[in-house]
């Protein structure tokens, strides 16, 4: 696993493979793991695989529209892809917004109501978890059914990129904060949702990081972190994922 995310002893992986590590040391910018289970993901979505259409739209869900709502905001609202420009922080109008607007207009287009924030937390820095948190609580009071808070890494590119049915992407990596009385809920969602999008679009999901901090989701059972690609890529790139991971999350809503 490459990631720019902090890594601590203890903190565990998910990877694309299902197989479950455990972080035994850190030392500097290398850490150690042990495999904890090499179970499968136990969830087993009966879909085909789906195309990537080459015009990015996605592929809405062909049903009514569903009853469900989702919030989105970005704790790092700064964060940026450089690949054009070098610019990989634009304080309080980051590339992030944009990424969370195509999130957005995927599950729109499938028929779920989405409330995004674009609210500021600037500055980048350890707090930022504190000032979004305020976000979060204000968009809760809607009740819906996932919160999904919006990133990018800062991994290698090479990380992060790859081709579905012929049209290049980034990857997602969903985090989990381990230091949260929701941990079990949170990540038997992100399980379900990895799976969905192991099914409809192979390649995409690149795993579940299961963090030290809480990043915010004791608020509830169903918050998740999504990191859409990482600083060296195209804003284009992640755009795409966020399209395809919309149409995930919608099929997701179907079947719960």
């Amino acid at each position: 696993l490459e990631t720019g995310f902090p890594v601590s002893e203890k903190d565990e992986y998910i990877s694309e493979k299902n197989i479950h590590y455990i972080i035994t040391s850190v030392k500097g910018t290398n850490a150690t793991a042990r495999v904890k289970s090499n179970s499968v993901n136990n969830v087993k979505p009966n879909l085909k695989k789906a195309v990537l259409p080459l015009n990015s739209k996605g592929i809405p869900v062909q049903a009514p529209s569903i009853n469900s709502h989702v919030v989105i905001y970005h704790t790092h609202s700064d964060e940026s892809y450089g690949y054009s420009t070098g610019i990989t922080s634009k304080p309080g109008n980051g590339d992030i917004y944009a990424v969370g607007t195509s999130l957005a207009n995927s599950l729109q287009r499938s028929g779920i109501s989405v409330t995004h924030s674009f609210n500021r937390h600037d500055p980048h820095d350890i707090n930022a978890y504190h000032r979004s948190r305020r976000t979060a609580l204000q968009l809760l009071k809607e009740r819906p059914d996932a919160a999904f808070d919006v990133h990018r890494d800062s991994a290698p590119t090479s990380a992060y990129f790859t081709t579905v049915n012929g049209v290049n992407t980034s990857r997602v990596m969903i985090v989990i904060g381990r230091s949260n009385p929701n941990l079990k809920t949170n990540l038997d969602y992100a399980r379900r949702v990895k799976a969905m999008g192991d099914t409809l679009y192979p390649g995409m999901m690149r795993g579940i990081f299961i963090g030290k901090g809480d990043y915010n989701q004791d608020l509830y059972p169903t918050a998740l972190i999504f990191e859409i690609g990482t600083d060296g890529m195209s804003l284009d790139l992640a755009q795409n994922a966020a399209t395809c991971l919309g149409d995930v999350i919608a099929h997701v809503m179907i079947q719960s």
